[in-house]
C-alpha cells in the first residue's frame, strides 16, 4: 500500500509589506510556497500552496494551510522558497519579495527563530540603502502526524460509548437461542464497554433498540430508545443491560431490521458532543443478521467518515453476514474508515472463562480504534493539547491524606485501556507531578524537573477538598479557556476530585 500522506499545518502573517503605490494602494497581499529541486543547471520550483489575497500590507495574517510531508519534509531540510505577491484590482500581479525556508526550522514552532526577512533581489542590487520589502512570521505550526492516539487520549480526548441492539429475526427463535442470544449479548456490551467506561467520565451510555415492534401502538420502529424514555441515556453497563431485558420483554421482533437511522442519529450526536477533539465516539450496534438497508448504511457511512465516531457491528449467531462484511472492507477514495464488522460467535471459546471471552472480544472490536481516531484528528487539523498536570506540597499532607492522593495517582496514571489491547495501544504515561518547593517530581517515573511559578503554558486551579492539591491545567486547552470555573470545578467533582 502507498504510504499515507501526513499533513503539517502552517500559518504565516505579513508586518509592514512594501505597498505598490504609498497613497492609493488598492493591492491585495498574498504569497505562494515552492519546494526547491535542485537541478544540475538551473534550480526547479514546485508549487505547493497559493493562499488568498489580503487588502492589508501592515499586518495581514492569513488563513492556516496544510502541506504534505512527502512534499514539504521528504528531506529534514527541503528548502521551501516563499514569494510574497501583490495582485492589483485588474487582475494583475506584483512581486514584492521572498524567502527561505526549512521543514526543520519551522518546526521550532513561532518565535525569533521564525521571522523571515522578505527580500527582492533587483531592489537590493539596485539601491543602496535597501533594506527589506517586509517581513513574514510563522503564527502556527503543528505536524499533526506526530499526534499519536496517546497523545489525544492524555491530553484530555474522551471516548463515548454508545450501543444499539437489533431485535429482528428472520424466523422464529427457540426460547434456548434467545438466551444463547442474551447471554452472548450482555457479554459483548460488558467486554466493550469495560473498556470504554474508563475514558467515559460520568459513565453514561446511550442506547437505542431498531428492527422491532414498540408499544403502546406496536408500529414498526428501526430506531427507539433502548430505555423508552425521551432521554437515550443509561447510567452505566448494567442501566444498558437493564433497559435491554424490560424493553426485550415488551418489544415483538421484526422480520428484518435498518440500521441507517441508528447511525444518523450517532453522527448527530457526536458532532454535538462539545468542542472538537475533546470527544470521540465508539457506536457498538449488536445483531444477528444483515439489515436491508444497505444501500441507506453505505450512505451513512459515508457522513461518518467526517464526524468524530467509529462504527462497530458485533454478529452473534450463525446469521449470513457476508454483505456487512463486504460494507466494512470497501471505503470509497478520500474518505476515512471508521466501520469494523467482528463476529463473537468465531471470537468465544467454550473453554475459556467470561473474562478471557471479555478480552478476546475487546481486543478484536477495539484493534481499529485509535486509527480511526487519529486519522479523523489529522483530517480536521486537530492537534493534541498539553496534558493536565497535579502539583501538590506534601509538607501539609497527613498519613491518610497521602492515601487518598495515592488513590487518585493510581487512577490517573493506570494504563491506558488494558493489559488487552496492549498489542494495539500502549500505556498511559504519568501525568501527575509532586511538587517539593520549587521542584516537581514525576511520580511514576521518578523523573526530576524544575518548576516554575511564572510558566505561563499553565493555570492553576485548587481543589477545594484537598487545599494542598492544585491542577495546573494548560492555558491552550479548550477544555480550560472555554469553561468557566463551576463548570471545571464540576468536572473535577465527576472525577472524583472536587468537594
Amino acid at each position: 500500500m502507498p504510504e499515507k500522506e501526513q499533513p503539517i499545518i502552517v500559518q504565516f502573517a505579513g508586518r509592514s509589506l512594501e505597498r505598490k503605490d504609498l497613497i492609493w494602494d488598492e493591492t491585495a497581499v498574498f504569497f505562494r510556497v515552492f519546494r526547491l529541486e535542485e537541478g544540475k543547471d538551473d534550480d526547479e520550483l514546485v508549487l505547493l500552496y497559493e493562499s488568498e489575497a489580503i487588502k492589508n500590507h501592515s499586518h495581514p495574517q492569513w488563513g492556516e494551510f496544510r502541506l504534505g510531508t512527502q512534499d514539504a519534509a521528504d528531506n529534514r531540510n527541503r528548502l521551501l522558497e516563499v514569494w510574497v505577491m501583490y495582485r492589483d484590482v485588474d487582475g494583475s500581479e506584483g512581486y514584492i519579495g521572498k524567502f527561505l525556508t526549512t521543514y526543520a526550522k519551522m518546526k521550532y514552532g513561532p518565535g525569533s527563530d521564525n521571522v523571515y526577512t522578505v527580500i527582492n533581489e533587483m531592489k537590493q542590487q539596485q539601491k543602496k540603502n535597501y533594506e527589506n520589502s517586509g517581513r513574514m512570521e510563522l503564527v502556527k505550526f503543528t505536524d499533526v502526524s506526530f499526534f499519536s492516539f496517546l497523545d489525544y487520549i492524555v491530553s484530555g480526548t474522551q471516548l463515548h460509548y454508545e450501543v444499539a441492539v437489533d431485535f429482528s429475526s428472520d424466523e422464529s427463535i427457540a426460547t434456548a437461542d434467545q438466551h444463547r442470544f442474551d447471554a452472548d449479548l450482555q457479554l459483548a456490551i460488558r467486554a466493550v464497554g469495560g473498556i470504554l467506561r474508563d475514558y467515559t467520565p460520568n459513565r453514561l451510555f446511550a442506547a437505542f433498540g431498531m428492527g422491532a415492534k414498540t408499544p403502546p401502538t406496536f408500529q414498526e420502529a428501526h430506531e427507539f430508545h433502548l430505555n423508552f424514555n425521551i432521554d437515550p441515556i443509561c447510567r452505566g453497563l448494567d442501566g444498558v443491560i437493564e433497559a435491554y431485558r424490560k424493553a426485550q420483554s415488551v418489544v415483538v421482533p421484526m422480520k428484518s431490521a435498518k440500521f441507517a437511522p441508528v447511525v444518523n442519529s450517532a453522527i448527530r450526536l457526536s458532532l454535538r458532543s462539545g468542542f472538537r477533539g475533546l470527544h470521540y465516539h465508539v457506536l457498538a450496534i449488536f445483531t444477528r443478521g444483515t439489515p436491508t438497508d444497505i444501500k441507506e448504511l453505505s450512505a451513512a457511512m459515508m457522513g461518518a467518515s467526517d464526524a468524530p465516531i467509529s462504527i462497530v457491528v458485533i454478529g452473534i449467531g450463525n446469521g449470513d453476514f457476508s454483505q456487512l462484511l463486504k460494507l466494512a472492507a470497501k471505503r470509497k477514495e478520500g474518505t476515512r474508515s471508521c466501520l469494523q464488522f467482528i463476529n463473537i460467535t468465531d471470537i468465544i471459546e467454550s473453554g475459556n472463562s467470561p473474562a478471557e471471552n471479555r478480552s478476546r472480544i475487546a481486543q478484536k472490536a477495539l484493534r481499529a480504534i485509535p486509527e480511526q481516531m487519529t486519522d479523523f484528528m489529522h483530517a480536521a487539523n486537530i492537534a493534541a493539547k498539553p496534558p493536565i498536570q497535579f502539583i501538590l506540597d506534601l509538607v501539609s499532607f497527613n498519613d491518610k491524606s497521602k492515601n487518598e492522593l495515592r488513590e487518585i495517582l493510581s487512577r490517573f496514571a493506570a494504563p491506558l485501556f488494558s493489559t488487552v489491547l496492549r498489542s494495539s495501544l500502549i500505556d498511559l504515561p504519568a501525568v501527575p507531578y509532586i511538587r517539593l518547593g520549587r521542584t516537581a517530581v514525576s511520580c511514576a517515573f521518578g523523573r526530576r524537573r524544575t518548576y516554575t511559578e511564572e510558566t505561563p503554558q499553565y493555570l492553576d486551579v485548587e481543589i477545594g477538598a484537598r487545599p494542598s492539591l492544585t491542577v495546573r491545567v494548560p492555558e491552550r486547552c479548550h477544555s480550560v479557556l472555554q469553561t468557566t470555573r463551576e463548570q471545571y470545578q464540576r468536572r473535577l467533582k465527576e472525577r472524583g476530585l472536587g468537594k
